[in-house]
């Protein structure tokens, strides 16, 4: 059995119930809505202009729609809005409008005439809708796309004025990355490497090991060379190589780390510049030092040998006046041989012709020898010369003559360089696996700026009493050279007035 369920039929609204129904529709809606008669006198509107406006139905209604204005608007946008509704068609815009308050708010409105059937306005029926916050939203965001498109245009043009900068530079210049990659080079590192950008970046070392075995004399000390690079921990490094392709070149290689402002790695900048013309120059003034300084040897041997027969009366007795005469030229002969020999060893040890002849020696006995020898010098001059070898153990490898020459030079400068009735200590200590030497004195010390220069070959200090005592300025640069090549190092402290000590350090046997 079928149970049959009748619908309900719906009746049909009359006229006035469907007007009704519809007054409740326009009341309820979210946007204001307001009829005005053909002059902008306000009819009608719904609760929501109460709460859009701030005025009450009864203060809004008979009222103009003037009372919203905000004084805000171009005056050809009310011209444009009045010719456009007043031709019979709709009006849509968004507009500033002032509410009861005196707050201002965006409003998006449109405005629609309706006509009688002789086709006169008789009403505007007008819909708004509050969108401040929309605009507000839409401001902002375009206030942020304003800052992030000047800080786009900033950080271009940065790009673009680094990359002109480095550009125009005549080092060549890599970036490689904290993975490894090859990220960034200039234009001199493809002309001078004859590779393009596009072709090496992204790309690894083993990946460029190719290029490179065709670009370089030695491509297994450039590998060691990158991957000390890639290790580095913050030390700066130089190195030099040589280049057989396409040009033979000497290229001194600096290299250190890139960090952002907040301290991370970035990866490793790699600078080669070409020194092949100053290397060249180099070896001319060192050749031309060497044959001059030979040269003059010779005419100095001779000088030196007639002199000491003349002092000893081979060719006769002397008066005390013809002595004094061969003892300044004496004086100044051994002066410039000592010049020369200097001048000798600069050369030699730039060229890398000196050859050290390595033999185990204590040099404890080494400094005992010397101090020995620079005593009657030092005590002439009514200088006090102690020693305080406390160093356990002294034995080293190294080059006797060549460390002889080391201590003789820095006693020399001490005894020169201290007044009459000064101090000069030598003493010896050990610290762990090297030997530390130190030379102090009560001399006349050095300035601040004296210090930034002094192992700087024919450096001459600008102090009035040190430009009165004779020297090259070679020494010190000589004897830091030969320190170096023992495996040591030589530093100092001085204060001006007060004295200086120089340290070396020798590793042990």
């Amino acid at each position: 059995m079928i149970l049959m369920v009748k619908k309900p039929m719906s009746r049909t609204l009359d006229k006035e119930e469907m007007l009704m129904l519809q007054v409740s529709a326009l009341q309820l809606a979210s946007s204001a809505i307001v009829i005005t008669d053909p002059e902008g006198t306000i009819q009608w509107a719904n609760s929501a202009f109460t709460k859009l406006t701030g005025y009450t139905l009864e203060e809004g209604i008979g009222g103009s729609m003037q009372i919203l204005k905000s004084g805000r608007q171009d005056p050809w946008c009310c011209e444009s809005l009045w010719s456009t509704i007043s031709s019979g068609k709709v009006w849509s815009g968004e507009l500033i409008n002032r509410r009861k308050d005196g707050s201002e708010y965006f409003e998006e409105m449109s405005i629609t005439p309706i006509v009688d059937k002789n086709g006169e306005i008789i009403h505007y029926i007008v819909i708004k809708r509050d969108i401040t916050a929309r605009k507000t939203a839409e401001e902002a965001l375009n206030q942020t796309l304003r800052r992030l498109e000047e800080q786009y245009q900033a950080v271009e043009r940065a790009r673009s004025e680094t990359r002109a900068i480095m550009d125009a530079t005549n080092e060549a210049i890599l970036l490689l990355s904290t993975s490894h990659k090859f990220m960034w080079v200039n234009r001199t590192f493809e002309q001078l490497f004859a590779v393009r950008e596009e072709e090496m970046m992204g790309l690894s070392l083993d990946e460029m090991l190719p290029h490179f075995q065709r670009v370089f004399e030695y491509p297994d000390g450039v590998k060691m060379l990158f991957e000390k690079a890639y290790r580095n921990d913050g030390d700066d490094f130089r190195e030099t190589v040589a280049q057989k392709w396409p040009s033979k070149r000497e290229l001194e290689v600096y290299s250190t780390m890139v960090k952002n402002t907040q301290g991370e790695s970035l990866g490793s900048l790699l600078v080669f510049r070409d020194v092949t013309r100053e290397r060249e120059v180099e070896r001319m003034k060192s050749e031309f030092v060497s044959l001059v300084s030979h040269e003059l040897r010779t005419p100095l041997t001779s000088i030196e040998g007639y002199v000491d027969m003349l002092l000893e009366g081979d060719a006769g007795g002397l008066d005390e006046m013809q002595i004094d005469f061969l003892q300044v030229v004496k004086r100044n002969s051994d002066r410039l041989e000592r010049l020369v020999a200097d001048l000798l060893d600069v050369s030699r040890i730039e060229s890398g012709a000196v050859r050290l002849n390595w033999k185990t020696l204590d040099i404890n006995v080494l400094i005992k020898e010397v101090v020995d020898d620079l005593r009657p010098q030092i005590e002439s001059k009514n200088q006090v010369l102690s020693s305080f070898l406390r160093a356990a153990k002294s034995t080293v490898n190294g080059d006797s003559e060549r460390l002889t020459q080391v201590l003789t030079n820095l006693l020399s400068n001490a005894h020169k360089y201290t007044p009459k009735g000064g101090k000069i200590e030598v003493e010896t200590q050990q610290e762990g696996t090297r030997i530390k030497i130190g030379i102090k004195d009560t001399g006349i010390g050095l300035s601040g700026e004296d210090q930034k220069k002094l192992f700087t070959k024919f450096f001459r200090s600008r102090d009035s009493e040190a430009q009165n005592i004779s020297g090259a300025g070679l020494g010190l640069w000589i004897s830091k050279s030969l320190v170096e090549m023992h495996g040591g190092e030589i530093t100092f402290t001085s204060t001006l007035k007060k004295g200086s000590t120089f340290t070396i350090s020798l590793p042990l046997e």
